[in-house]
C-alpha cells in the first residue's frame, strides 16, 4: 500500500504543470509559516481549490475531549449550513468517522458508494444545501491523536476525485501534520505563559522559571526587560548561570551585579512542583563611615582617604579632592595601614569591604 502511494504521488508531481506546481509549493511554503491553525488553514483553502479543481473547502479540529469536531475553516460553504453540521449533522454522519480512521486522502466513494450517499439525510439535509456532491477528506495525526483535517468537495457539474488528486493531497499531508503540531505546541506554551502572567502578574522583579527537569518554561515581562539590558554574549552566559544555579540550589547568590534567590513553587497548570529564580541588580555595597571610624581608631582624615580609596582613586586624586598635599596623603596611608595591619592597598580594600560584601557561589 505503501508503495502505491509514493508510486501515485511520484507520477502525479510528474504530470503537475508549472502553474500547479507553482501553488503546490505556495501551500507548502504557507504550512511552514509557524502560524495559528485557523490562519494557515484559511490560507491554503483558495489555493487547494485551485489545485484540486474543487468547489468547497472544510477543515476542522478534532476535540477528543468531547469526541466532536470543531473550529471549523471554510470556503464557499454557508456558515449556518456548517454551525448545524457542529450540533448535529456530525453526530448523524455516516462517511466522516469512516474517513478519519484513515490516515492518508480518501475518496468520500471508497467509503460509501455514490447511489448509497445519496439516499441519506446527510447528503441530502446537509451537504447539498451548499451543493457538495463529490468529497475527498485527509485526516492527520500526531501519533494516535487526530489533530486537523481537510474536506474537499466538487459540485455534482464536476467528476469525481481521481488517484491524481489523491497523491497530491498524500503529499501535503506531512507539511499539514507538521503545521497542526507547530500550532498545538504554539497554543499550548501560550496557555501556559497566560497561566504564569496571571499568577505572577504583580511580581514586578524579574522571574524565570523552570520544570521538575530543569528546563526553563517562563520568564514574566519583568525579566524580558531584564535580559533586554544585558548584551547577546551576557544573556546566553546568564541563562547558563541559572541552570547551573538550579543544580546546585542554593538559596541566594550573586552573578556580576545582579542577585539571584531560588524559590520553590507548584505549577497552577498540573500542581507539579516548579523553581523559580528571582534576578534583580544589587545595590552597590556600602561602608558605614563611622563604624569604619570607630573600627579601626580612624581619624576623620583617614575615614575620608579609606571611601576615596575604595572608590579606585589614586593618592593624586585624593589629594586634589581633598585639598591636601600629596606627601600628606603618603603620610596618612602609612597610619592606615599601621592601624588596620595591611601592606598595600588591595589588603586595605579587603580589610574595609569584608563586612558588606557576600561571598558568591
Amino acid at each position: 500500500m505503501i508503495k502505491k502511494v509514493l508510486n501515485d504521488m511520484e507520477r502525479a508531481l510528474k504530470n503537475l504543470k508549472p502553474h500547479e506546481l507553482k501553488i503546490l509549493f505556495g501551500i507548502i511554503e504557507k504550512l511552514s509559516g509557524g502560524q495559528d491553525h485557523a490562519v494557515f488553514r484559511k490560507e491554503i483553502s483558495k489555493d487547494l481549490l485551485q489545485l484540486l479543481g474543487a468547489d468547497f473547502f472544510a477543515s476542522f479540529i478534532w476535540n477528543p475531549s468531547t469526541n466532536s469536531f470543531g473550529d471549523p475553516v471554510l470556503l464557499n460553504m454557508c456558515p449556518a449550513n456548517v454551525a448545524r453540521y457542529e450540533t448535529h449533522f456530525q453526530f448523524h454522519d455516516p462517511i466522516t468517522h469512516l474517513l478519519q480512521k484513515r490516515r492518508r486522502a480518501t475518496l468520500v466513494c471508497e467509503v460509501l458508494a455514490q447511489k448509497e450517499l445519496e439516499k441519506t439525510d446527510f447528503f441530502n439535509d446537509f451537504l447539498m444545501k451548499d451543493g457538495l456532491h463529490h468529497g475527498m477528506n485527509l485526516y492527520a495525526y500526531d501519533g494516535d491523536l487526530n489533530i486537523g483535517d481537510l474536506r474537499i468537495w466538487r459540485s455534482s457539474t464536476r467528476p469525481d476525485f481521481d488517484r491524481r488528486d489523491v497523491a497530491i493531497l498524500d503529499f501535503i499531508l506531512p507539511y499539514f501534520r507538521n503545521a497542526l503540531r507547530n500550532a498545538r505546541h504554539l497554543a499550548a506554551a501560550r496557555s501556559t505563559a497566560g497561566l504564569w502572567d496571571g499568577f505572577f502578574e504583580n511580581t514586578q522583579i524579574a522571574l524565570f522559571l523552570f520544570d521538575h527537569n530543569n528546563r526553563f518554561v517562563f520568564q514574566n515581562k519583568s525579566a524580558d526587560s531584564f535580559m533586554a539590558e544585558l548584551a547577546d554574549p551576557l544573556s546566553a552566559r546568564f541563562y547558563e548561570a541559572l541552570s547551573a544555579l538550579l543544580k546546585r540550589s542554593p538559596s541566594q547568590t550573586e552573578w556580576g551585579p545582579f542577585s539571584l534567590s531560588v524559590f520553590h513553587s507548584f505549577s497552577p497548570e498540573d500542581g507539579r512542583p516548579v523553581k523559580g529564580i528571582l534576578a534583580s541588580r544589587s545595590s552597590p555595597p556600602r561602608i558605614d563611615r563611622e563604624d569604619l571610624k570607630i573600627r579601626f581608631e580612624l581619624t576623620p582624615r583617614e575615614t575620608d582617604i579609606c571611601l576615596l580609596i575604595c572608590k579606585g582613586l589614586t593618592d593624586q586624586e585624593i589629594a586634589s579632592v581633598l585639598n591636601i598635599a600629596f606627601s600628606t596623603i603618603r603620610t596618612h596611608l602609612k597610619h592606615i595601614f599601621l592601624k588596620l595591619d595591611v601592606s598595600n592597598r588591595s589588603e586595605l580594600i579587603s580589610i574595609l569591604f569584608e563586612s558588606v560584601v557576600e561571598i558568591s557561589y
